[in-house]
């Protein structure tokens, strides 16, 4: 019986119903799509990596200590020729080959970098066991000066067979005639590899710093040996200080970094998918306690024939999950679509290179999470007042209207506890430090917000009547009824602007942290950046050449140019990263005054900073016993530390090893940057310009950069502008969900005043006034919304910023977007016009005879 009730509950109100279905929709669609959108990455890439890997039955590399990390990058020591001959005598050992690789870059016709990052090039090998290379057109290179490239990055350059290619080496760029054109495999990734081919011989030459010797020896096994035995055999005759790992490790650990880069975007999607799923159930919660308001009559009637209050509790309740079913159901259909959108803003945030993304991919999870969304949070939305209509009494069939609101005393009450628990704990988190301090403050800024959110049926009044005074002076008396509605029911009016106080609330609160952060980074820049110049690749994955830095150095008017490496090692359990240069001369170029000990390190020896000193507890003369990458156990000794200025986008080294010292168990590590100190120009220098000369000196190798000190600034503002302009596309979706909330408000507010709609359209009010009416009244919802929004939404910015603010390199500059802020507030006005357009002119268009005879 109670089912039958329910799904005519459905029918009844399926209009009423509709924006509850479309947040949940929007909601679960999120959601869905995020979980579709990281699966379908995840098997693109498995396909891919299995595809690049297959023939491949064991590797053959350099033994590693411990693996890179996330986006560094590093270079594998090399193996030598006697290695693969042992290889090759081993049994079950069909065929081996060394693998010659470096970096190889196409120049296009306009002297610019063609095709995706990385640039890779390769000794051409057709042989189908070991290479993924398919020559589709022309003949594989043979001479000296003969080059075969992919076809993705010929279509990008427009190249064709036949024509002259110039090549970007780490040597500087060098002239080929273009024999053959080939793909890299046949997955969903070939197209975005950029790879050059030339003959074995001259790869040899041009890419391996060391004749002899090759990165790594691929094994193609007999039919019948498994990869495990195999590899077992091959290590059987290895040299000490090479490994052997079958060809499926060694794909899982190519695909292991990737799938952790898919685990952090798809945690930080689902961040945003759950504010969306938040701001839907203040829609929700209003739209059934609007029905239940709406239905006192109906809900006594139940009760006089009989219906127990667990019963009238059950059918508001199952009306929620018959919405929130449908909504599921729509919501992960959708999801399919926000997955591409989802693979598209992506290619835009990476500059156009879009990850390897085929058919979509609904896994389990992604439909489990789907029901469970809409199945459970729009019930547990609905049940306040499902319980408001247990409570109706079968007397309350005789009355006419609804019942009064009660005094919110346990909503003041619930809140100020909320509050005061939020002051208290911001005050404990900024008397403390570190991630202590952080969490603390984390924590009070959420209760501060709930607490926000739970009186605001009470600040409502005030705040109503203030925002709707300018209407009720100059907008006549369509102003004064508007904002006269919008004090109606402080709870409903709190309820439709909480959807969109949370989502401005975010976007204040992330905007004042952000601008404060690019603030403090444009500060601690202008005191870190000590070079003149800094000559860097197109990405953290483009080397940088020594021949490039010897050639900066011999630059007229250049001081110095310091090429700065990355030192890897393990200490006290866990990989560290040091500056690898010459002690004395990084100290002196980055400024660093020494604190205690000597600036002399050699070997083992380190200079450490001071914010790391005293976080491990260093001091000069300490030890620490650690691992060089290449598997040497040494003891490092701490011999100095020194006055370091940590930042947030660090710009001077936390810790310095010595170059000499480290290259013996690294030699490999590539050069990230080269610091260029220039002579200062007198009135009377003639001479081209530092610039320009620089330009000049690094003219063959097209895929470096110069870059002065201001550019190196404008670089991190980009990066933290892109940040921001992401988080608040993404924090956007809750703002639409917000202002689907207020139409649906004033739509229900519409059929339960048709009456009294119909009355002042009796009494001479004109459609066009009408109109005005609802338009005032949503435009005062939106605005209280988002002051309040704002408001809150800075003021955890503030609090969040002073927190970061303490320590070394910390958020030291507090900045307010006003401008953005305003913006905000504006677009909220501009929401509540909108919102405002079907329910008004639903309004408009009511019969006004049939309009006073509702009841």
């Amino acid at each position: 019986m109670m089912f039958k009730l329910v799904l005519r509950g459905l029918a009844a109100h399926r209009a009423r119903l509709l924006m509850s279905a479309v947040a949940v929709v929007a909601g679960v669609a999120f959601v869905a799509g995020t979980l579709i959108f990281s699966a379908t990455l995840d098997r693109s890439f498995d396909r891919a990596l299995d595809d690049l890997g297959r023939g491949t039955d064991v590797i053959v590399r350099a033994d590693r200590a411990f693996e890179p990390g996330l986006g560094e990058r590093v270079a594998d020591r090399p193996v030598s020729e006697s290695v693969l001959a042992a290889v090759r005598r081993a049994a079950g050992v069909e065929k081996a080959r060394g693998v010659v690789t470096g970096f190889a870059a196409v120049v296009d016709r306009r002297g610019e970098i063609a095709g995706a990052e990385p640039q890779t090039g390769v000794a051409w090998d057709g042989d189908r066991d070991l290479s993924q290379t398919r020559l589709r057109s022309g003949a594989p290179p043979t001479g000296p000066d003969e080059v075969a490239i992919d076809v993705t990055t010929a279509d990008d350059a427009g190249y064709r067979i036949g024509d002259r290619v110039t090549v970007a080496l780490t040597s500087g760029t060098r002239p080929f005639r273009l024999t053959g054109l080939f793909e890299v495999g046949d997955s969903a990734l070939s197209d975005q590899i950029s790879m050059t081919a030339f003959a074995p011989a001259t790869a040899r030459r041009l890419l391996s710093d060391r004749p002899g010797t090759y990165a790594r020896i691929v094994v193609h096994g007999d039919d019948d040996v498994p990869q495990e035995r195999l590899r077992d055999t091959v290590a059987a005759v290895l040299p000490p200080g090479v490994e052997a790992i079958t060809g499926a490790q060694a794909v899982d650990e190519q695909g292991a970094s990737i799938k952790e880069v898919i685990k952090i975007i798809r945690t930080f999607l689902l961040v945003f998918a759950v504010i969306a799923v938040f701001v839907g159930s203040f829609i929700i919660f209003n739209t059934f306690a609007m029905l239940v308001s709406g239905r006192v009559r109906e809900l006594a009637l139940l009760r006089a024939v009989g219906a127990s209050r667990g019963q009238v509790t059950r059918s508001v309740l199952g009306e929620a999950a018959g919405v929130g079913l449908a909504g599921s159901t729509l919501g992960l259909a959708a999801g399919c679509g926000v997955a591409v959108g989802l693979a598209r803003l992506m290619g835009v945030v990476t500059g156009g290179e879009a990850p390897p993304f085929g058919s979509p991919v609904v896994p389990a999870s992604a439909v489990i999470a789907a029901y469970a969304v809409g199945t459970l949070v729009t019930p547990a939305a609905a049940v306040v007042p499902a319980r408001r209509a247990a409570r109706t009494p079968p007397v309350a069939a005789l009355r006419d209207g609804a019942e009064s609101p009660r005094p919110p005393r346990k909503r003041l009450a619930c809140g100020g506890v909320a509050l005061a628990a939020g002051a208290a704990l911001v005050a404990a988190g900024l008397a403390g430090d570190g991630s202590t301090a952080l969490n603390l403050v984390g924590a009070g800024a959420m209760a501060l917000f709930a607490g926000v959110v739970v009186v605001s049926p009470v600040l409502s009044r005030p705040a109503v009547r203030a925002l709707a005074w300018p209407f009720a002076r100059f907008g006549g008396s369509a102003g004064r009824m508007g904002g006269r509605n919008a004090l109606r029911d402080p709870r409903r009016t709190a309820a439709t602007a909480s959807a969109l106080t949370v989502g401005l609330a975010l976007i204040a609160s992330v905007s004042v942290i952000v601008q404060s952060m690019a603030a403090s980074v444009d500060r601690q820049l202008d005191a870190g950046l000590t070079a003149d110049y800094q000559v860097t690749g197109r990405s953290r994955i483009t080397p940088v050449a020594e021949e490039a830095a010897v050639a900066v150095a011999g630059v007229a008017g250049v001081r110095a140019a310091i090429p700065l490496r990355t030192a890897r090692f393990r200490m006290d359990g866990s990989v560290r990263t040091a500056a690898a240069g010459s002690p004395g001369q990084l100290l002196a170029h980055f400024r660093l005054p020494l604190q205690e000990g000597t600036a002399s390190a050699r070997g083992d020896e380190l200079l450490v900073g001071r914010s790391v000193a005293a976080a491990r507890g260093w001091t000069a003369g300490t030890t620490v016993d650690g691992q060089y990458r290449d598997g040497t156990r040494r003891t490092f000794r701490v011999v100095g530390v020194y006055v370091d200025r940590p930042s947030v986008t660090p710009s001077a080294p936390s810790m310095i090893i010595d170059w000499a010292g480290y290259r013996a168990h690294d030699p490999e590590a590539p050069i990230d940057r080269i610091e260029v100190d220039v002579a200062a120009s007198g009135p009377g220098a003639t001479g081209p310009a530092p610039e320009t000369a620089l330009e000049s000196a690094l003219a063959p190798w097209p895929n470096l950069e110069l870059k002065d000190r201001a550019q190196v600034k404008d670089d991190a503002a980009g990066d933290i502008a892109l940040f921001l302009d992401l988080v608040l596309g993404l924090l956007l979706l809750s703002v639409l969900v917000a202002a689907l909330g207020i139409v649906n408000t004033l739509a229900l507010a519409v059929t339960e005043r048709t009456r009294e709609i119909g009355l002042l359209r009796a009494l001479g009010m004109q459609r066009r006034q009408l109109r005005r009416m609802i338009r005032y009244e949503a435009v005062v919802v939106s605005l209280f919304g988002a002051v309040l929004g704002v408001g809150t939404g800075v003021v955890l910015g503030v609090v969040l910023q002073r927190v970061m603010a303490e320590g070394d390199g910390g958020m030291e500059v507090l900045a307010i977007p006003y401008g953005r802020l305003a913006v905000c507030v504006a677009a909220a006005a501009v929401i509540g016009v909108v919102a405002a357009v079907w329910p008004a002119r639903r309004a408009a268009r009511m019969n006004v005879l049939q309009a006073i005879a509702t009841e």
